[in-house]
Formats: structure tokens, C-alpha cells, sequence
């Protein structure tokens, strides 16, 4: 028996029983119920992959990984996003979706809509560094469903697509309340790109700690970068080469101390014996730099199950408001760090 028979039985069309199977709340409650009751009657078990099928569900995700050539190249296996790649592909399968993992440039996103478009994939989720925000929106005025791991460039989440939620403030505010707790009073900062809301909200809570405890930014000690490791490399030689050299340095990712510890370390500089520098991401990297780095921990993957959880609630039920937590960064203490006495 199939839903020819039972369309045939219960006196309606077969389209009608597919909407039943499918998305029984369009159909009237007193036809619905004598579909139901005519497929107990006749033990009627609507097949798996039929269901799909007439759905139009491929229970496919995209993940999108957009860069900008002119820029930078990101990869599957870069430090910071290899984990949230591999945490988003594992949550997807756990939750019964298949991932298309597929690469694209900022400046020809074409890809990403045709497959939307041929339904090869019922909903996506960008990974980027890049601002996609004309991407997202095009997205959303085409009714796809998308997500977008890094909130970087918005300032708010556009309504029903998830983004997951880091206090950059926070975590900035206690990783510079680390420093100040260790005595220094000179410390440095090197920023990330300042058209990026996730610098801004990280010089920020750099600022307001130090402005908690009575100390003020000179601006000497402000190194506006762009999250690379060469800008680490630049605000070191900047300082060392103008004798500005801060106590302390607190970096806006991991990438950029990296360049300050290499910088230091060939100029002869001691880290922590003559400059206390910590980072932020806690990238798996950051335990073997020499010295190990004291760094704000972010939860990646975490952040990476929330999307991919949120994602596929609105695909299933229209509910992408699903657990939307702001998220945390933790103290990682090593050995880039030392009080104040000590020097």
C-alpha cells in the first residue's frame, strides 16, 4: 500500500496526503484526522526517503567558507576556524544533515546563491573573516536560510539568522585586569581592525579596566592592527624603535602576540622577565610558542554547535531563536606572564 491508496481511501487527493505527512498543520483538522485514521487502519508506514523527496528537503547544509583573495586566504585547516569547520560538520551529521563544504571569494559570491537556488542544500552557514553583510542580506530578502560563524562586522544580528554572541568587552576587561592585578602600568595594546566591531568592543574593554583602576591609554602605547601576525611584528618594532616599549602588552587575537613574542625575543627582549604580553583565541598553537601564551580562551566550538543548532531548528520548526546565549572567554594562564616586582 502506498499514498495512492490511502489518498484513495480517504476520498482525497494525494497531494493532501503528502501535506498530512509533511506539514500537517495546512491541512484541515477533520481531514487530517480521517488520513491518520485510514493509515492506522490500513498500517500505513510512509517511507523515509519518499518523505524527503516530496518535501524537496536535500537535509544538506552549505558550509561556506568565504574569503578575499585580495586580502587574505583562509583555509580548512586555519587556526582559528579549522576547529568551528569540523565542530559545525560533526553537529550537522549528529542532527541528521549531510554538509557541502565549499570555498568562495567575497568579491564573486555567485556560488552561494545558485545553490540555494538548484535546492542542492536547504540552508547554509558562512565562515568568513571578511564584512559580509550585503551577502547576508541579499540572502534574507531571498528567504535562504543562513547562519554566519564571526559577528565581527555586525553590530547586531540580523532578524532570523543566527550568529553566535561573544563578550569581546568582557573578555578584553579581564584580560587587561590580569595585567593591572600583576602590577603593570604601561600596558600596550595592539588592535585588530577597527572597522571590525569585535576590535572596537575589545579596545574597549581594554579601556575600561584600565579606567577602573585609575590609569590612562597613553596613545603611544596603541597599535591599531588587522588580527595578523605581521602587525604584532609592527607594533614591536614600532615601540622598540621609538623607546616606547610598555610593561605589558595585551594583543586582540593570538595571531598578533606571536609576532610580538618572535619581535621581542630577536630584539633580546625577556617575555615575561622584561615585557608581560597576552593574547586572545587560545589557538591550539598558543600552548607551544616559547614562552607558552597567557591567553583569553574562546569557545569555537561551542559557538559552532550553537549555529548549526539554531540553523537547523529554523529549517525544521522556524525557531532560530533556539538557545541564543552570549558567549564567554576564559583566562588561560601560562608563562608570558610575570608580576611586576619581578622585573
Amino acid at each position: 500500500m502506498d499514498s495512492y491508496d490511502i489518498a484513495r481511501l480517504a476520498g482525497v487527493s494525494r497531494k493532501t496526503v503528502q501535506r498530512v505527512l509533511n506539514n500537517p498543520s495546512s491541512v484541515k483538522p477533520e481531514t487530517r484526522e480521517k488520513i491518520l485514521r485510514v493509515m492506522e487502519e490500513h498500517h500505513y508506514e510512509p517511507n523515509s526517503a519518499a518523505r524527503k523527496l516530496s518535501s524537496r528537503k536535500s537535509h544538506t547544509i552549505g558550509l561556506f567558507i568565504v574569503q578575499d583573495a585580495a586580502k587574505y586566504t583562509l583555509h580548512t585547516d586555519d587556526l582559528f576556524f579549522g576547529a568551528v569547520i569540523g565542530a559545525i560538520i560533526s553537529r550537522c551529521a549528529a542532527l541528521g544533515y549531510n554538509t557541502l563544504v565549499s570555498m568562495a571569494d567575497v568579491s564573486a559570491p555567485a556560488p552561494l546563491f545558485s545553490m540555494f537556488r538548484q535546492k542542492s542544500i536547504d540552508g547554509g552557514i558562512l565562515v568568513s573573516w571578511s564584512d559580509l553583510r550585503g551577502i547576508v542580506e541579499e540572502m534574507r530578502k531571498a528567504n535562504y536560510p543562513v547562519g554566519l560563524f564571526d559577528e565581527g562586522f555586525f553590530g547586531e544580528a540580523p532578524q532570523g539568522v543566527p550568529i553566535p554572541h561573544l563578550d569581546n568587552r568582557g573578555g578584553a576587561r579581564e584580560a587587561a585586569r590580569y595585567l593591572i592585578g600583576l602590577g603593570h602600568r604601561r600596558i600596550g595594546i595592539v588592535t585588530g581592525d577597527m572597522a571590525n566591531n569585535t576590535a572596537r568592543e575589545r579596545l574597549l574593554g581594554f579601556r575600561d579596566a584600565l579606567g577602573e583602576a585609575g590609569l590612562s591609554l597613553a596613545e603611544e602605547h596603541v597599535h591599531y592592527g588587522a588580527f595578523t601576525e605581521e602587525d604584532g611584528v609592527a607594533a614591536a618594532e614600532r615601540w622598540l624603535k621609538e623607546g616606547a616599549l610598555p610593561e605589558a602588552v595585551f594583543c586582540s587575537n593570538d595571531l598578533m602576540a606571536y609576532g610580538v613574542l618572535k619581535t621581542l625575543a630577536k630584539a633580546g627582549i625577556s617575555v615575561p622577565g622584561d615585557v608581560s604580553v597576552v593574547g586572545f583565541d587560545d589557538l591550539l598553537i598558543s600552548q607551544y610558542t616559547n614562552p607558552p601564551l597567557t591567553t583569553m580562551r574562546v569557545p569555537r566550538v561551542e559557538m559552532a554547535v550553537q549555529v548549526a543548532d539554531r540553523l537547523i531548528a529554523g529549517l525544521e520548526r522556524g525557531d532560530t531563536a533556539t538557545e541564543a546565549d552570549t558567549f564567554t572567554a576564559r583566562l588561560v594562564v601560562r608563562q608570558s606572564c610575570a608580576p611586576r616586582e619581578t622585573i
